[in-house]
Parts: structure tokens; C-alpha cells; sequence
């Protein structure tokens, strides 16, 4: 792993995970993560993506490797993190993917630095959020850590037959839920709380995808062609079965719709 930038530092120290991708690769990603997932909601999606790209994540503040950092003041704080990174990177503009909130970052980094996003994708994701039930979600982890708060998560993450079919994969989750730092969770909560990236769509000219789950409670498939309707150059995309947490739940389906879009080609082709 690189670590770009200094701890404690205004900006937090970033550890980046990036997997290479063969001689020749035709760019980079970068995935950004949901609230309350480390880098290994990526780990069964990255192996189907660097036969074509290098591929990189790193963890948002107060979660996984990012244990150094200051409280954000807002989304943007937390879009420049992204955009530390890519410059970092050297690598050019880069197909920029996130999902829940890395989405929401996602989408007001593609607005705010068109030139280092070649291509981008949105999954499980809206353009605004309720925002009391985020100040009263802070509040509690605040207040009761975050065991109360893992088993209605997982429920929203995961489809029911999903959870009944996988139990290894939802108690892995649990525990990744289950550790996050509390503080760390709820200063995602207040990002989130403020988060309106709704004038943002419009003004975005990179190619998107916007992915969805049919079985996703926190983000129905409504907000998914929200998103992909106030867009210029959007393709929507609704996968079956896939609760919230689609890179952990269908992570080759994740994969394929990621590289064929970020190679603009139909699904299905090599």
C-alpha cells in the first residue's frame, strides 16, 4: 500500500491500496466505499477488474486504515481526499466508481474536477437523503457505540434470501459493521445528513452509470432513475436479487457492469 499525504495533516493521511493491472492497462479506477465498509467491500471485485485497469481504493475517514483525521466539515472536505488522490496517482483522468456515499462524492467530485474523471458510476445511491434520520443515527452511535445499530443495517445491505443463502458473507459484514470507530461512523452521519448533490447531475459531462439493486431499501431503484433522469450521458442499470450493498452481494456483476462501461462497450463483450 502508498500512503499519499501526512498524517495529521489538514488533510488526514490517506492509505492507498492499488492493485496493478497488466502492462498496457488501459487506466486506473478508483472505488469509493459506503459508511460503515472498509477496502474489503472490494476485495472479490478487484480480481475481475485488473486484467484491464489498476485498480484503487483507500478507506474514508475514521474507518478501516484512516484512524488519523479530522472531523470533515462537509461532502466537499471529503471530495477533496478523492482528488489528493488521483493527483497523487499521476495517473491521468481516472474512471472514478462509489457506492451509498462514496456515490454522493463521487458525483460532486465529476462535477467539480471534470478533468480527472474520464468515466464515472453511481450504485446504490440518491441524490439526497432524509436528513433527521442521519442526525438521530449519529446520535445514537454517539451515544451506544454500534452494536444496536448492526443487525437493521444489515438487513437494509443484504436481501433476505441473500442473507439466508450467504450467512458467511453477512457475519463478515457484521463484523466489519460492528468494529467501525463510533465516532468515525458518525461524522459520515453528519456528512450525510447535509449531503445535496441533487444540482450537481446536470452539470456532470462524463459518461455514467447508474447502478441499483432491485431488494434495496435504503436507496430503492426510484432514486436510482432519479439520478440517471437529471443526468446528460447516463445508462441505468438495475441489478436483480441485490440489496444495498451490491459489491459484496453480486461483486462479478459489479465488476462486469464497471469495466464494460468504463471500456464503453455492451455488456457481455470481452
Amino acid at each position: 500500500m502508498t500512503r499519499i499525504g501526512r498524517p495529521g495533516a489538514v488533510a488526514p493521511g490517506i492509505v492507498v491500496d492499488r492493485a496493478t493491472g497488466p502492462d498496457g492497462a488501459v487506466g486506473t479506477m478508483v472505488l469509493l466505499n459506503s459508511l460503515g465498509t472498509t477496502t474489503a467491500l472490494w476485495d472479490d471485485v478487484v480480481p475481475h477488474l485488473t486484467d484491464s485497469f489498476d485498480v484503487v481504493r483507500f478507506d474514508q475517514r475514521g474507518h478501516g486504515n484512516a484512524t488519523e483525521y479530522s472531523a470533515p466539515q462537509g461532502i466537499d472536505e471529503l471530495v477533496d481526499d478523492v482528488l489528493r488522490v488521483v493527483d497523487g496517482l499521476g495517473a491521468g483522468p481516472v474512471h472514478l466508481a462509489g457506492i451509498s456515499i462514496g456515490g454522493m462524492i463521487a458525483i460532486r467530485a465529476a462535477r467539480l474536477a471534470p478533468d480527472r474523471v474520464s468515466s464515472l458510476a453511481v450504485m446504490c445511491c440518491a441524490a439526497l437523503l432524509d436528513r433527521q434520520s442521519w442526525v438521530e443515527r449519529a446520535s445514537l452511535v454517539r451515544r451506544r457505540g454500534m452494536a444496536e445499530l448492526v443487525p437493521p443495517v444489515l438487513e437494509r445491505w443484504f436481501a433476505p434470501e441473500f442473507r439466508r443463502e450467504r450467512p458467511d458473507v453477512v457475519r463478515t459484514y457484521a463484523d466489519m459493521l460492528g468494529s467501525t470507530d463510533p465516532e468515525g461512523y458518525a461524522i459520515g452521519c453528519d456528512v450525510l445528513a447535509d449531503a445535496d448533490v441533487r444540482d450537481d447531475l446536470g452539470r456532470i459531462g462524463a459518461r455514467t452509470l447508474v447502478l441499483g439493486g432491485t431488494e434495496d431499501p435504503a436507496t430503492p431503484p426510484h432514486e436510482q432513475r432519479a439520478i440517471a433522469r437529471a443526468m446528460r450521458r447516463a445508462r441505468l442499470e438495475i441489478l436483480p436479487g441485490v440489496g444495498h450493498l451490491a459489491p459484496a452481494a453480486a461483486p462479478e456483476a459489479v465488476a462486469e457492469a464497471l469495466k464494460a462501461h468504463a471500456l464503453d462497450r455492451p455488456r457481455g463483450d470481452s
